[in-house]
């Protein structure tokens, strides 16, 4: 009796967890956050079995800007179920039927130049980004995005000939359009519907100088590399060790 209220348990968290991401073009993504996200924001992620939040604790200046990837996906009852419960008045006006072969589309989005993403979180700036990420191990990084936007936008980004992310004004992200080397359009995240996204780790280590810095962004699946800790104070110990 026991081990059937054991394993029913353990179903209903699965089932409960499972609510709270999706499958977009074979990577699973987190959804339905409440506070408005963008890529590049700071944060954590808070779940349990009920729930599941990215609560925004930073949002990083990023002057120069970091080039994107994009990727134009078809809807399908189940992303577009979760579009749904994220622009509860279907924002986007988005006509999906699922009888219909043509289905309506989204785009997802993703930081492809970590190197850059890194060199900006390190710059004066940004200090006090960095002071929250050495305090507090479980910060993430937004780096990918899907959203649901008008066909217009969806067309003009799958036209351009390259894209990338920056700020504008103070701490406003925006998708900058390239077309013939130049910027000739720009879109704000607040005329998108984000309803889905995926999380970067931040990984520690020794610099030349024998200072502790930012080495490398991972996947929230994978492990820092060697010789580099998502705890700063454990990269500190490490490299005090080796000191001895």
């Amino acid at each position: 009796m026991k081990y059937r209220i054991y394993c029913f348990i353990i179903l209903i968290t699965l089932c409960c967890i499972g609510c709270h991401s999706v499958r977009i073009n074979q990577k699973t993504m987190h959804t339905g956050s409440k506070t408005l996200i963008a890529l590049g924001v700071v944060g954590l992620q808070e779940e349990d079995i009920y729930s599941s939040e990215f609560q925004v604790s930073a949002i990083p200046e990023y002057k120069n800007p970091i080039r994107v990837g994009s990727s134009t996906v078809d809807f399908t009852k189940d992303t577009f179920k979760t579009y749904l419960k994220r622009s509860k008045g279907n924002e986007q006006k988005i006509n999906y039927v699922d009888s219909i072969e043509t289905k309506p589309q989204f785009i997802t989005l993703e930081l492809l130049d970590r190197v850059i993403t890194i060199t900006e979180l390190e710059e004066e700036y940004n200090a006090q980004a960095i002071t929250y990420l050495k305090n507090q191990k479980e910060a993430a990084i937004v780096t990918s995005v899907s959203i649901a936007l008008s066909k217009e936008l969806i067309q003009e980004i799958d036209v351009a000939e390259a894209l990338f992310l920056n700020t504008s004004g103070y701490k406003q992200y925006q998708l900058s359009l390239i077309k013939k080397g130049k910027p000739y359009k720009s879109i704000d995240f607040s005329e998108t519907t984000i309803f889905a996204y995926t999380l970067s780790f931040f990984c520690w280590g020794e610099n030349d100088r024998k200072q502790i810095v930012l080495a490398d962004i991972i996947d929230e699946k994978s492990s820092c590399p060697r010789n580099t800790y998502r705890d700063v104070e454990k990269a500190k110990a490490k490299m005090n060790y080796f000191k001895l």
